[in-house]
């Protein structure tokens, strides 16, 4: 079974809508939709913005739904263009940050590297138009200095708010992940506001492309 996790409605209604055989679960708040997309077992769930709700839905979905794989569907901002489909070869979570200790920034406890490499099989078969890193964060990044930081730090062409604490969990539990996300903005709320929505279709018809 294929679990696809969504921050937010606008990306997780477009698989919904293309489901048969629905079943709907709450699990201590979260929202699980199971059925059939193209003849394949799939869940969605709506996480909610940020890395705390991300890292607990990603252990609801591995601990109680038979699921084999994973991809993080959603929007990012970015330094690349709008529309633009990022399928990561892998994320960092650039506010985490235990420096002082002598680690790396972004270098997770338990990780040998800030930087978390998604599953290639499953990257390589989704495709995307782009490849590369993408930093995550609990900030909607609207400031051009931290975009450029993000760029030349970590060489991140995508910033978002779940991926990074999806990628941590799923490396955790030996769980299968890819992390498809389509430009919305480049750190511009306005543009954000206009593009989520088209950049949140472009999404499903990844998705939906692997499921074929």
């Amino acid at each position: 079974m294929l679990g696809v996790i969504c921050a937010m409605d606008i990306e997780a209604e477009g698989l919904i809508a293309l489901m048969q055989d629905i079943k709907k679960v709450n699990v201590i708040g979260y929202n699980f939709t199971s059925g059939m997309i193209s003849g394949k077992e799939v869940v969605v769930v709506l996480s909610g913005v940020g890395k705390a709700n991300a890292a607990a839905v990603t252990a609801l979905l591995i601990s109680s739904f038979n699921v084999t794989e994973v991809i993080n569907l959603g929007v990012c901002g970015g330094n690349i263009k709008t529309g633009t489909v990022i399928v990561a070869d892998s994320v960092v979570q650039y506010d985490f940050d235990t420096t002082a200790v002598g680690d790396e920034l972004g270098q997770l406890d338990g990780f040998d590297s800030p930087y978390i490499k998604c599953t290639p099989q499953m990257s390589e078969l989704i495709g995307g138009e782009v490849r590369g890193v993408i930093a995550s964060g609990d900030k909607f990044i609207n400031d051009e200095s931290l975009a450029k930081f993000l760029a030349e730090h970590f060489n991140a062409i995508g910033f978002d708010m779940e991926s990074g604490a999806i990628a941590q969990i799923c490396t955790k539990a030996s769980v299968k992940f890819a992390i498809v996300r389509v430009v919305s903005d480049g750190g511009d709320i306005t543009e954000y506001e206009k593009f989520k929505v088209l950049a949140a279709q472009k999404g499903v018809g990844a998705v939906v492309k692997y499921l074929n």
